[in-house]
């Protein structure tokens, strides 16, 4: 098996590119309120800068204005005393503590009444994702992806929730050039003792997949074929989909995923992206992850204006 313990460390072999990323990104939901949201932030060491926050959302608003909480910080200087990737306190009062490498990692957040007091422990083995996508591989030197599951408080204007979800992480490094990644959806899905993830690409009706993995039975296999087809659009992306998908250990999944409408998410400058919880019914378990249907910012541009229609060619 790959040493990845590395992978919670600023990457190595760091070039003067000023577009050189270090990355961090966890899932945050409450499936049975279809609360869904993110807490990612990314270094731009060669800027001196640090993006990012945590993002809320569920149906009640789809767009940073009017989403449960959106503190998607940009221009943030990066914090004099950043020990590691996961030990780091932001401007805007988002912390990350590593507890464990690789395992369990301590997350807060006290802003614009948001509070945030998590904890996320892996439940499964790391996944190095490697596409060999020209596009794919613009966006990240190095990326993994990692099953777990966050528990503790969320406060939101005096109310409280109780967190307890699987969730995703992933961390990347390397120069992150969006402008050369193309349409496709990015998705995944988690139950005890099974997860998927993958990344299809692709505007119209079926995409293609260029990397993930299966994990089932306590066996991690990156994926070397896929396909998903959309079965029925939403109004920015698909809102139900058939996804099939086959490891290198010869190992075979059918999966069906009724999307929610999500977020119109911005942060990404070049792309847009519509980014979704997602019920997935994986060999009649209930698996719960998301959907970021990504595509160039010009072409959503013209979804939203009704000029050109989901699906259709670039």
């Amino acid at each position: 098996m790959t040493d990845l313990s590395f992978a919670d460390h600023f990457g190595a072999g760091r070039d003067d590119n000023p577009y050189w990323n270090e990355s961090v990104w966890f899932s945050l939901s409450i499936p049975e309120r279809h609360i869904h949201g993110m807490i990612q932030y990314y270094f731009r060491p060669n800027m001196g800068m640090l993006n990012g926050g945590p993002v809320l959302w569920d149906p009640s608003g789809t767009y940073q204005w009017n989403c449960l909480h959106y503190q998607w910080s940009h221009l943030q200087a990066m914090p004099a005393q950043v020990r590691g990737k996961f030990d780091m306190q932001a401007r805007n009062s988002l912390s990350c503590r590593m507890i464990e490498p690789l395992a369990k990692y301590k997350i807060d957040y006290d802003k614009d009444g948001l509070t945030l007091d998590l904890t996320w422990n892996a439940i499964g083995p790391m996944h190095e994702l490697r596409t060999g996508d020209a596009g794919q591989a613009a966006t990240a030197k190095f990326h993994i992806e990692q099953p777990g599951r966050m528990t503790g408080t969320m406060v939101r204007h005096g109310e409280t929730f109780t967190v307890d979800c699987f969730s995703m992480r992933d961390t990347s490094y390397g120069a992150r050039e969006y402008e050369s990644l193309a349409c496709g959806g990015y998705f995944w899905g988690i139950a005890d003792g099974s997860a998927f993830h993958a990344i299809a690409m692709g505007e119209g009706r079926e995409a293609r997949s260029i990397g993930g993995f299966i994990w089932k039975d306590g066996e991690m296999a990156s994926l070397i074929s896929g396909r998903r087809e959309v079965l029925e659009w939403g109004e920015f992306g698909p809102a139900k989909v058939l996804w099939e998908g086959k490891d290198q250990l010869g190992r075979s999944m059918e999966a069906t995923g009724w999307i929610d409408p999500g977020l119109v998410f911005t942060g990404y400058t070049d792309h847009t992206v519509a980014w979704s919880l997602v019920r997935w019914d994986w060999d009649g378990v209930e698996h719960w992850g998301d959907n970021q249907e990504f595509s160039p910012a010009e072409r959503f541009r013209r979804i939203a204006r009704g000029e050109i229609a989901l699906g259709d060619p670039a």
